[in-house]
């Protein structure tokens, strides 16, 4: 059943109008019934169709619904076990069967091997392992068929690393998905392909430069343990979904591997971390680039890593706020161990609950504290997370919120919302439209530039003396304007005066600021399309 299309949102067709229609060379973009991260478990947004039924088998060649783009590492010839995974949306497809892989060239079926990663909250596959044997001297493409099952035998899966170089150098052949059908999946989040908005007043995030910051930088700054920070897998990953480009999705996977291989376990638990002097500092924690590893290749160590830092999180981070000055609380170390639970529960084989009850605990915390402080503060409808700055570790000496690390926080906020639906999704909207009320119209100085610090109930702020923050505004205030029914003139004006700054203002002067500004700000188009 075709619904009423949303305006300024491009139809989603089902899976039986673009297999006939598209051509074979071509990816899509906004594909299938209940497609995008927005989407409600058994349902999709307005706009879009309910999944159509499989196609059946076919002998013929197949016609993809988009293609993979091959590109082997120096001296990798001849056939070879390419591995690989298909994300999907929710309810795109019932089963893994119905996924077929076509030669570049022929379209010929190939056998295949597959195995779903992680399912929705309605059973559909979150994510789909693929495995073929190609000739990768011959093919630089594959085309890929969503709905269509297969006549030929599957193969049989062989563990990933057969499938690599080494870890730290990646796999034999890299295997590139399409920027749309990446970004559509939500397997990074939410995410919109940069060819989507490129020219427009969206496309302002040109400061995220993934070859002036890639993995070769890190490493030369890895012994400080600030450039590891905002968890820089993530933003790589995103760079990936978002570009489609092998470039970025190196770093990511280099970068992943390194943080991975330093994430001992014990009893299920990371025991450390490998951020230099930092085992016991939350901020430093990351489930989140791991997770989207393993949904992106199908590598068990990932998932196990994901889920044992999500683990030690637990034991590191009180969300309770008490309101003093000694009680320590800050929004990037709420945001960070929400993170870690959403993720961790999205992609665990087996402590799914275990983690989705921390953060279920951690949201009423933070709710709990958005509606509390600073006491005497009686505006409900504009309420960021505010806590005293000493217990936030700065000397500004009243209660605030940090607009920027505000970003992380609305960020696991909006996994959360994603995941559990209904009345608490409602809940948790609300709370992040609150949040986006009072930076809009509280968190900017004369120039319209955003504070570092934005006093509650008092007229002290503190000014931002540089131009590295513009975009976890915007971010906040677009993701407030979204889940607030996108009706808000004033957060949808002030979201678009911060993009403008960061287009003509924004800095990313070093590492540890591309890390911040491309990890969750970068997906603010998403929220604004």
């Amino acid at each position: 059943m075709l619904r009423a299309m949303s305006p300024g949102r491009d139809l989603r067709v089902a899976a039986w109008v673009f297999v006939s229609l598209m051509s074979t060379t071509g990816c899509v973009g906004r594909i299938g019934g209940g497609s995008g991260p927005d989407a409600t478990p058994g349902g999709g947004e307005p706009g879009e169709v309910d999944a159509a039924p499989p196609l059946p088998p076919s002998d013929g060649p197949i016609t993809p619904t988009f293609t993979v783009a091959l590109t082997p590492q120096t001296g990798i010839a001849g056939v070879q076990r390419l591995n690989f995974a298909v994300p999907l949306s929710s309810n795109r497809i019932a089963d893994p069967s119905l996924i077929r892989i076509g030669l570049g060239s022929s379209r010929a079926d190939l056998r295949v091997a597959r195995r779903v990663l992680a399912t929705y909250p309605n059973g559909s596959p979150r994510s789909v392992q693929i495995q073929v044997d190609v000739d990768v001297s011959a093919e630089t493409t594959l085309g890929v068929e969503i709905g269509r099952a297969s006549l030929l035998e599957p193969l049989a899966l062989m563990p990933v690393a057969g499938t690599l170089v080494s870890d730290a150098a990646g796999p034999k052949v890299w295997v590139a998905l399409p920027a749309a059908w990446l970004s559509d999946s939500g397997v990074v989040g939410p995410m919109r392909a940069q060819a989507e908005f490129a020219g427009s007043a969206l496309d302002a995030w040109a400061l995220c430069d993934y070859a002036e910051f890639d993995s070769d930088v890190f490493l030369a700054e890895q012994a400080d343990k600030g450039s590891w920070l905002y968890d820089r897998p993530t933003a790589l990953f995103r760079g990936y979904a978002m570009t489609g480009a092998v470039a970025p999705l190196r770093s990511a996977w280099r970068e992943v591997g390194i943080y991975r291989e330093g994430v001992p376990i014990s009893g299920g638990a990371a025991t450390s971390i490998p951020v230099p002097e930092s085992a016991g500092d939350l901020k430093y924690h990351y489930a989140q680039g791991m997770a989207i590893h393993y949904l992106l290749t199908g590598d068990d160590r990932f998932r196990e890593a994901a889920e044992a830092v999500a683990e030690r999180v637990h034991t590191l981070w009180d969300p309770d706020y008490d309101g003093s000055e000694n009680d320590f609380w800050t929004e990037r170390h709420a945001g960070f161990s929400l993170l870690a639970y959403e993720w961790a529960a999205m992609v665990s084989d087996d402590r799914a609950a275990t983690f989705a009850g921390y953060a279920a605990a951690h949201v009423d915390a933070y709710l709990a504290l958005q509606a509390r402080y600073p006491v005497g503060y009686d505006d409900g409808d504009a309420r960021c997370f505010a806590h005293h700055a000493s217990a936030h570790d700065e000397p500004y000496g009243y209660f605030g919120c940090s607009p920027w690390m505000s970003a992380i926080l609305a960020d696991g906020l909006d996994a959360h919302v994603r995941r559990v639906g209904g009345t608490r999704a409602a809940d948790v909207k609300a709370s992040i439209v609150k949040l986006g009320r009072i930076v809009a119209r509280d968190g900017r100085d004369g120039d319209g530039r955003p504070y570092y610090w934005m006093g509650v109930g008092t007229p002290d702020d503190l000014a931002d003396e540089f131009e590295e923050h513009w975009g976890e505004s915007a971010y906040v205030v677009a993701m407030a304007w979204h889940h607030g029914g996108r009706t808000d003139a004033a957060l949808r004006g002030t979201a678009d005066e911060l993009i403008a700054g960061l287009r003509s203002r924004g800095e990313a002067g070093q590492l540890r600021s591309f890390n911040w500004q491309c990890r969750s700000a970068i997906a603010t188009p998403y929220f604004l399309e």
